[in-house]
């Protein structure tokens, strides 16, 4: 049954005229003519009363249209929401960080999301790649943000940008010449104490793989996945340790470790956009990739990080 033809008998019904509704509908009174009766041929029955007056419903043609009106109204509601999804996407996303990323930028994406889309239920777990990868692969979140991670079968990533890692020390283990310096080459890691993530995640496999360029043989004393953890083995003074300076932030601010750039060679780890092949993005999911595009935009351009974060460019689709 064609449902302009249902939307067309209900106007020549509430009208009561064909002339009076072919007017408004804004088609010919012989093509609506044929619409209503092509219709009572298909239900196997007169639905009008026709006279010199105008028309009106037969007792069938009540019953139709008294089903019929409430379908109607549920599919333009469902229409109606459709568009509104569109125009201010809705329902839940989950966000994988990892503890640097989320220490970044975590707050500053929820309050954006908040204030520019608050139908957006925005969930942020946080743990190191290998855990976030794995998360992705077994649908628990929904978006993620992975070091070095690579297109695969299960996943789609998108380069988002580039963190330069740093030899992160407790100040109380360098002399005053050291505290100076901005910058230490990887050679330098050769019998430092260390404290790094297990040999899974991405940030020990890039650490890892300088050292082996450089000739370094790293002395991992402690393996920790909790960077919590990590910050306190370091300011403690047992180990030092390598990562993103931000992860570092309050206990820089408070003068407690020293983040020193690593060089010669530089090294860098990769932050990639990841989401799993196998589901469709949802238009709140959408939403919410672009805005972590806008945040490492903002942060990639500002002074204050421009020394360790470079924006990458996306992946031509």
């Amino acid at each position: 049954m064609d449902l302009r033809k249902i939307e067309n008998l209900i106007q020549v019904a509430d009208y009561g005229s064909f002339s009076k509704a072919a007017s408004v509908i804004g088609v010919a009174q012989s093509a609506l003519g044929r619409q209503v009766r092509k219709l009572e041929e298909e239900c196997g029955c007169p639905l009008l009363y026709r006279n010199g007056r105008g028309v009106s419903l037969t007792p069938e043609g009540e019953k139709l249209l008294d089903r019929l009106r409430p379908l109607l109204r549920q599919m333009d509601a469902v229409v109606s929401a459709f568009h509104d999804d569109q125009r201010s996407p809705s329902g839940q996303v989950t966000v994988g960080l990892t503890p640097t990323l989320c220490k970044m930028i975590g707050m500053r994406l929820i309050a954006d999301l908040w204030e520019t889309h608050p139908r957006i239920q925005l969930n942020i777990v946080t743990g190191y790649s290998g855990y976030v990868h794995e998360w992705l692969t077994n649908a628990r979140v929904d978006i993620a943000v992975l070091h070095d991670a690579r297109r695969s079968q299960h996943l789609v990533v998108d380069p988002l940008a580039e963190l330069r890692l740093a030899l992160v020390s407790p100040r109380q283990a360098l002399s005053p010449n050291a505290r100076r310096l901005t910058e230490i080459d990887v050679k330098q890691l050769q019998g430092l104490p260390l404290v790094l993530p297990t040999k899974n995640h991405g940030l020990r496999r890039t650490v890892e793989y300088a050292a082996s360029q450089a000739g370094v043989t790293l002395d991992v004393v402690f393996e920790v996945d909790a960077l919590d953890l990590m910050n306190d083995i370091v300011v403690r003074g047992m180990a030092h340790t390598v990562l993103a300076a931000p992860a570092f932030r309050a206990e820089l601010t408070a003068g407690t470790v020293v983040a020193r750039t690593l060089v010669n060679p530089g090294v860098s780890t990769k932050l990639m956009l990841a989401t799993a092949s196998s589901r469709p993005l949802t238009q709140a999911v959408k939403v919410v990739h672009e805005a972590l595009r806008d945040l490492m935009r903002e942060m990639a351009s500002s002074p204050a990080h421009g020394g360790y974060l470079s924006l990458a460019q996306p992946t031509a689709p």
